[in-house]
């Protein structure tokens, strides 16, 4: 062997290959055996002109699409009655909009979280992973950081996500699922599902076109019932609202209450919840043609 230290004989250059490959092999089995997780960054091979994201929104307002708050897709139903179950069922809305949709009913609780996933959606390209701990997304929801929570807030997901939802408006539509898919990590107790990752496909953007969205007030969303809840989202897509049926309402906001003269009653008392929030400055029910008209308040139109 050479004594000149800049000097490499053949057989440093074998070893130095074999090293080489047996790093290789190596890394390899590593790369294999490595869980499949969610990948934060677009990879090299992605088209970075074809990413797609959200309309940006202040951080105390939740964007949603005109189409899916305009009826019955998230229903105002009772959590002491069990959920039904549908399968490619025609959901009540407004002319105009046609949704089909498959999978357990949809509440208020579901539209939240779909709320607060879409918020932090935006932020990130479509189709990439929406990143978030279960602690930071009860605070948001204003749910008790308990057991029982962070189940409800799994299952809440696991629902969104095993929908199947067709939607046709004006010159748009979207075939799909709410969320693509969703993935979780416990801590040591395996109660509090620290680390989520949820991905949204990003097909749903088309939902969320110029004047196909509107950006709800989340502090005010937050203080109300479930029909006022409802009310609240479906008068956001609608800057003058006009004069609708009482009927109208039941059926748009899936209420299973029969009769019609205690819905009107709920219905007076949400309405009354809105403007407490300063949502609406006025309402009145037309005992004669039993119509319901609303007043937004100036400051939020």
């Amino acid at each position: 062997m050479s004594s000149d230290p800049s000097v490499i004989d053949d057989t440093d250059q074998s070893r130095g290959a074999s090293l080489a490959k047996t790093l290789s092999r190596l890394e390899q089995r590593i790369a294999e055996r490595a869980p499949k997780t969610f990948q934060s960054r677009p990879q090299p091979d992605t088209d970075l002109n074809n990413l797609v994201q959200l309309p940006l929104w202040p951080d105390q307002r939740r964007g949603v699409p005109n189409d899916l708050v305009r009826g019955a897709l998230f229903t105002v139903g009772n959590v002491r009655i069990k959920r039904s179950f549908l399968r490619n069922t025609v959901v009540a809305t407004l002319s105009g909009i046609e949704i089909r949709y498959t999978g357990e009913e949809l509440r208020q609780d579901d539209q939240d979280v779909f709320l607060q996933i879409v918020h932090l959606a935006r932020l990130v390209p479509l189709g990439t992973p929406v990143r978030f701990t279960a602690h930071a997304m009860l605070k948001a929801l204003k749910w008790n950081p308990n057991v029982r929570s962070y189940t409800r807030l799994r299952d809440t997901v696991a629902r969104l996500k095993a929908t199947g939802l067709e939607v046709r408006g004006d010159k748009r539509g979207y075939a799909g699922s709410l969320i693509r898919d969703f993935f979780w990590k416990d801590d040591s107790t395996g109660e509090s599902s620290r680390e989520w990752a949820v991905r949204l496909e990003p097909e749903i953007a088309a939902l969320f076109g110029h004047v196909a969205y509107s950006q709800i007030e989340w502090g005010q969303r937050l203080a109300l019932g479930h029909l006022a809840k409802w009310l609240h989202s479906f008068y956001h897509t609608h800057r003058k609202p006009l004069p609708i049926k009482v009927d109208t309402i039941r059926k748009l906001c899936g209420s299973a209450t029969k009769d019609l003269s205690k819905f009107r009653q709920l219905l007076r008392d949400a309405l009354q919840e809105l403007r407490s929030v300063e949502f609406l400055s006025d309402f009145t029910i037309d005992s004669e043609r039993d119509l319901v008209r609303v007043v937004r308040t100036a400051n939020d139109e």
